[in-house]
């Protein structure tokens, strides 16, 4: 894809033609104004980095490891995750082809055990969408390890769903629990833990990561009418109370 501010509508153009699955197609719908924010944030701070060719983490396989591809030709691209058939569907799809990604195989879960570590080359970009919600183990030993390979004034960008939104709130008033039950799938188990962006700067300043922009988003679809108000009314007024939460972590020049 071509550099510049890129659209939802771009992004579902893009894998418009594709072989998908109904389930595929139904994810990048949910997904694609989230794709666009996301890689339109990575390309800005790319373009700070003054550097011919850097190496850019995708940490799970996705349709988003495909923009990334598409979006830094010059760059190299690599991957950390799952690889099964059991993390495929939205997440790992059938239809996209990454041969030119170096994939390492690796469960985040284990980063509480620092012998096992996997060694990865130093990265000037981590990406981390919707994936520390998964995530049972601290996310303290997460931070660490992805520190461990990010490079000196490198970024990290981590999104997740923002646990104290409006909606999860007013669900908890009526008694219900607004967080799903843990699935039978260890590959796939749903949401162990969501987080609040204070938790999040702390974390990242608990582990030497600047917290350089945090940033609540209304990036999911409205599924309804009173959605789609509350949406514009917390786009208007309530930043912390909109739906996903984007941080962007710097590690210190040495």
């Amino acid at each position: 894809m071509e550099k510049g501010a890129v659209t939802e509508k771009e992004i579902l153009a893009h894998f418009a033609s594709l072989d998908l699955t109904p389930e595929a197609r139904f994810y990048i719908q949910c997904m694609a104004r989230r794709f666009a924010y996301l890689l339109n944030l990575t390309q800005q701070i790319r373009a700070d980095i003054d550097e011919k060719s850097i190496r850019i983490m995708d940490i799970g396989p996705s349709y988003f490891t495909d923009l990334l591809c598409r979006s830094f030709p010059g760059d190299e691209i690599l991957c950390l995750g799952f690889d099964s058939e059991n993390s495929r569907g939205g997440h790992f799809p059938q239809g996209i082809q990454l041969e030119k990604v170096q994939f390492s195989p690796f469960d985040l879960n284990q980063t509480q055990n620092p012998s096992q570590w996997i060694a990865i080359p130093p990265c000037h970009i981590i990406v981390m969408a919707e994936v520390i919600e998964h995530i049972h183990t601290a996310p303290q030993w997460v931070y660490r390890f992805l520190r461990n390979f990010l490079a000196d004034g490198g970024a990290i960008i981590v999104q997740t769903p923002n646990a104290a939104a409006f909606f999860k709130r007013l669900q908890l008033l009526a008694g219900k629990n607004p967080y799903e039950m843990i699935r039978e799938n260890s590959e796939n188990p749903g949401h162990f833990r969501e987080y609040t962006g204070e938790e999040l700067r702390i974390l990242g300043k608990q582990e030497g990561l600047r917290c350089e922009t945090l940033e609540y988003r209304n990036y999911f679809p409205a599924g309804n009418r009173l959605q789609r108000l509350v949406f514009g009314a917390t786009d208007l007024a309530a930043p912390t109370l909109r739906e996903g939460i984007t941080v962007v972590y710097r590690k210190a020049l040495r």
